[in-house]
């Protein structure tokens, strides 16, 4: 299939505005044809011919991945046979197709434009307000998603859609519309094994939860229980503060809404969590940290939260895309963690052991998994230095995989490292 990797986002959109300008002159010149009867059935026959001839020619280039002269002969064809409601379908479904192309390579604001221009032919179709949705989201607009996945679900029922939408709400701290599109989904679908899940994490949070206060800043909203003290509560305020200019400065990231911070008390954070004994920390597109009534030392405090804001801003720059050994190896060098240099491994090391490691209850396996992703991590960082993983974050977020993106940053195959570390990390 040919790509349309190389069309530039002006040129698409001129291509999008083109075709509907083309299909608007051409209905107003049918419009003031010359009444004939009989010129008009001969021109209505051969206009019949050369409308199929058109759409048969759009499949091929559709079939071919050519989507920008597919949907031009579509608009040639609608526009041939203005009556036609397949051929303007043909039109929006081409649209439809190349939208979704764009945004599995990554191109969430190209995608956007073309979901929106089969939109303006048919503003209510449930797939396109979909793709609009999901494109926004992608593009790092959250909030922008919202108005077209709610119009989506109110049109037809999509469970994969109303689990998003509980997400997104859920990330907006906003539980009540999170909860409302998970039991839609049960009423459906009651052995719904994601959604019951979901919505019972959503359910024992806002038990939990039940009267926090929150402190709302530029970059957080801080969420805790009225009785904390309000000078411990400053001090995490200012950790969260220092963590985000940090973690911005060497990641190049500037998020686009705030990030939630719920301070727990420990029996809360497990009941709420059921993370591993060892977690001190965790987040699930909200940094929720196990602080009692007396804070660690400040150095520990800030090591945490360095290390789960990191987290967040992994999260958004790979758009969810980044594997566990990433995360976790980025956000022990942003907080400030060294490597063992002893450090060895038995047998061969793979970057999906080393994830598995990482995710282990038994604490002593997670902590090797810990260990080993922070030296493959300082190994990439002497490779091509923070730009370079900047950049990996990037290519992932765009939709590459780990193993395309991770040759053409360092200039060997993810195989290849992986056998160098062995070789090192099992001397």
């Amino acid at each position: 299939m040919t790509s349309s990797r190389n069309v530039r986002l002006l040129a698409l959109a001129a291509t999008a505005l083109g075709v509907a300008t083309l299909l608007l002159g051409w209905r107003e010149g049918r419009r003031h044809e010359p009444v004939d009867a009989e010129r008009t059935v001969v021109f209505a026959s051969a206009r019949a011919r050369d409308s199929r001839a058109l759409a048969e020619e759009a499949v091929r280039l559709y079939a071919a991945g050519q989507f920008p002269r597919a949907c031009e002969k579509f608009g040639h064809a609608a526009a041939d046979d203005p009556g036609s409601a397949t051929r303007r379908q043909d039109v929006v479904r081409c649209f439809e197709g190349w939208g979704w192309h764009a945004l599995r390579e990554g191109r969430p604001d190209e995608a956007a434009l073309l979901f929106r221009q089969g939109l303006t032919e048919t503003p209510d179709d449930p797939a396109l307000l979909k793709g609009l949705g999901l494109a926004a989201v992608h593009a790092g607009r959250p909030d922008d998603a919202f108005a077209p996945l709610e119009r989506a679900v109110s049109a037809e029922y999509d469970p994969d859609v109303r689990l998003l939408l509980a997400h997104l709400h859920d990330r907006r701290d906003d539980p009540g519309p999170a909860i409302m599109n998970l039991r839609a989904v049960l009423e459906r679908e009651p052995t719904h094994a994601a959604a019951r899940r979901f919505l019972e994490k959503v359910e024992r949070e806002q038990r939990a939860e039940a009267g926090f206060q929150r402190d709302v800043t530029p970059r957080f909203v801080v969420k805790y229980r009225d009785a904390r003290d309000p000078e411990a509560r400053r001090a995490i305020i200012a950790h969260l503060e220092a963590a985000a200019e940090r973690v911005g400065r060497m990641l190049a990231y500037a998020p686009q809404q705030r990030t939630t911070v719920v301070l727990y008390e420990h029996h809360e954070f497990r009941d709420v969590t059921r993370a591993h004994s060892w977690a001190s920390g965790l987040f699930d597109g909200k940094i929720r940290l196990p602080i009692g009534p007396v804070l660690p030392p400040a150095r520990e405090v800030e090591r945490l939260v360095v290390h789960e804001y990191t987290h967040a801003a992994i999260h958004d720059l790979s758009r969810g895309r980044a594997p566990r050994w990433l995360h976790e190896g980025l956000a022990q060098v942003l907080e400030g963690a060294t490597s063992d240099p002893m450090l060895q491994i038995p047998g061969g090391l793979t970057l999906a052991g080393v994830e598995a490691l990482a995710g282990e209850p038994d604490p002593l396996r997670a902590r090797a998994g810990y260990d080993i992703a922070l030296w493959i991590v300082r190994d990439l960082l002497e490779r091509g230095g923070i730009e370079s993983l900047r950049e990996l974050l990037a290519r992932l977020g765009a939709g590459e995989a780990i193993a395309e993106a991770v040759p053409r940053i360092y200039g060997l195959r993810l195989t290849e490292l992986e056998s160098h570390w062995r070789r090192v990390l099992g001397s």
